[in-house]
């Protein structure tokens, strides 16, 4: 009777192993931790001591998966920037300031709801050679001048879409809420203050890589609002990649009639099994408005592998600016018409 009863037991778990595997989840902490000594110079300006997050954002992050069955599984990632040089938090003291979302995904992409990455980010920030790098000249594109654009790298309140792989095209959209409510009269205007919607068209396939993009932000409660549109350029060549990024950005309604362009090229070279030396030249012209702020710079950056997940580099950035133009690129804030200039090295490590 009790080897029956075993029997029965070990014949009852043997069943119920792959529900048990449906059900397995993971949970994986990540991170980077990258600073520098660096120093600045703009006009009279001077600044030096350690800097971060060169050349990625200094972050802690939990990440997620439970198998769900049928290929689907319920995804989340929480993602915190901060200061290493003294332990604050970054994105203005926010627990999980760079990424904060769930979803569910399967064969055919994903749907996530949260704080993400903007449709314009996942176009064009691949597409400079330097990788975006914190102080780097092709930042232009993300920079407010006269004329303001509607690229910012991250929403809150966003609904987003990206598609699964297909031959090489993808698709990443979405839909962010301001979350402002309507005035007394039921204005709906006032409403979409803050809301904002992008789309973008994704190719990669062997040494080509492309990306189009269009995103718009409601400024103001009047419906005044922003957009810009941009396009990401790649050819891996071996030895070396070149790198083009290109948007344009526009207001419209009651935010004005401003318009600019910004352009980024580059080249990443390789130096050996183990080193990449980046340079490129990025430029932004603004049009059609009285207070039109233009700017040009260039950089180049040495970056060293000492492991998979440590990095040295080195680091020269010039930025200068014309006119009414005060851009920084860095912990300096220059007066109109000063260039700005950054000498940095520093390390990078992932976790």
């Amino acid at each position: 009777m009790q080897r029956n009863t075993l029997t029965a037991l070990a014949l009852a778990l043997a069943a119920a192993a792959p529900l048990a595997a449906q059900a397995q989840s993971n949970v994986t902490i990540y991170g980077l931790i990258d600073i520098n000594l660096s120093t600045e110079h703009s006009g009279d300006q001077r600044f030096q001591g350690l800097a971060h997050s060169e050349l990625n954002g200094t972050r802690w992050g939990l990440k997620g998966s439970e198998d769900l069955g049928n290929g689907l599984k319920a995804i989340f990632t929480l993602e915190s920037g901060f200061n290493p040089g003294t332990g604050t938090s970054e994105q203005g003291g926010r627990l999980f300031g760079r990424q904060s979302f769930v979803g569910l995904e399967g064969n055919w992409g994903r749907f996530t709801l949260g704080r993400q990455y903007s449709p314009a980010y996942v176009a064009i920030d691949p597409f400079d050679s330097t990788g975006s790098s914190d102080r780097s000249a092709g930042l232009l594109s993300r920079k407010t001048g006269g004329v303001k654009p509607a690229y910012e790298p991250r929403f809150d309140n966003m609904v987003k879409f990206r598609s699964a792989d297909y031959s090489g095209f993808s698709v990443d959209t979405g839909y962010w809420f301001g979350e402002k409510p309507e005035n007394a009269a039921g204005d709906a205007s006032q409403r979409r203050e803050g809301d904002g919607y992008g789309i973008t068209g994704l190719y990669s396939n062997g040494p080509l890589s492309a990306s189009l993009t269009t995103q718009t932000v409601f400024r103001d409660k009047t419906s005044g609002k922003v957009r810009t549109n941009g396009l990401g350029l790649s050819w891996d060549f071996g030895p070396a990649k070149a790198f083009l990024a290109y948007t344009q950005d526009r207001e419209l309604g009651s935010q004005g009639e401003g318009k600019a362009r910004t352009y980024d090229v580059g080249v990443a070279i390789k130096a050996g099994s183990q080193g990449t030396v980046a340079v490129s030249y990025a430029n932004r012209n603004e049009s059609n408005d009285p207070a039109a702020e233009d700017a040009h710079g260039w950089s180049l950056y040495y970056m060293h592998d000492l492991s998979k997940r440590t990095t040295l580099y080195t680091g020269y950035s010039q930025l200068s600016n014309k006119d009414d133009a005060n851009y920084s690129i860095g912990n300096l804030t220059p007066v109109a018409g000063d260039d700005h200039r950054v000498i940095m090295a520093g390390i990078r490590h992932k976790f």
